[in-house]
């Protein structure tokens, strides 16, 4: 990914951060609404747009840059070895999930049943493969990008086969919130590719979503699956350590 488009996704990650809509912005900018969503969906802008929209976030160039690199280092793909360790302990599993989506330490000890020592272990385990940083006051740096790229055909996708695959799709979906679409119809190879690329634009939209829903409470967000069907899901090995005695918050 070129480096304008970085900067351009950390500004969009900023926006969403500071709950600043294309809205308020356009006003800020003295634009509408439809030129600014423009603007960053094309990712033409000036240096100096640039420049006026990091002052109204309240950061430089400089800061941008910074977490544009930051976002950039994040490990998009996992090696074969990392993917292997990952699956053979659910509880390290549950841990790096939980910690990718952004939830604190206490967050996974309030809602699974892991002990505070057991939980240290996980972090120093996931430290040591460098999935982690881990930092004083059992903090964590995510080291991995959340839409991580699977090895094809690798243990993470042997997992997802087995133990993944079936379980989410053995629903009728007629639950509310739920939503299976199946169609069928004779295409062109260049009439699939451009559903392909709106596909992944909604791909795009989950994890931009999923960042933007980071600031709510954890108790405010579920566990949501997507693969061309969305439901509220919890994969069963995770929902099986839940506590049921947790602390509502």
């Amino acid at each position: 990914m070129a480096q304008a488009t970085r900067l351009v996704q950390e500004l969009k990650s900023q926006l969403k951060i500071r709950g600043v809509t294309y809205r308020e912005l356009a006003h800020e900018l003295e634009l509408s609404e439809s030129a600014v969503k423009q603007m960053f969906s094309s990712g033409n802008m000036t240096l100096a747009r640039l420049d006026k929209i990091c002052e109204i976030l309240s950061m430089d160039l400089g800061d941008l840059l910074q977490a544009s690199d930051s976002a950039a280092r994040q490990l998009q793909r996992l090696t074969l070895d990392q993917e292997a360790e990952l699956i053979s302990d659910p509880k390290l599993l549950l841990t790096a999930y939980c910690l990718v989506n952004h939830w604190t330490f206490a967050d996974i000890l309030n809602r699974y049943q892991l002990t505070e020592v057991e939980g240290i272990r996980y972090l120093a385990r996931l430290d040591r493969m460098k999935l982690i940083e881990l930092l004083p006051g059992n903090r964590v740096k995510p080291l991995i990008a959340t839409n991580f790229t699977w090895q094809p055909d690798g243990p993470i996708e042997q997992y997802f086969r087995k133990e993944v695959q079936g379980p989410f799709f053995s629903t009728n979906f007629n639950d509310d919130g739920c939503l299976r679409l199946v169609k069928n119809g004779d295409i062109s190879a260049v009439a699939r590719q451009q559903i392909q690329e709106r596909l992944h634009a909604i791909g795009q939209l989950f994890d931009d979503t999923v960042r933007e829903e980071r600031k709510l409470p954890i108790d405010q967000r579920q566990g949501t699956t997507m693969v061309l069907a969305i439901r509220h899901w919890m994969f069963e090995a995770f929902a099986s350590l839940e506590r049921t005695d947790r602390q509502e918050k």
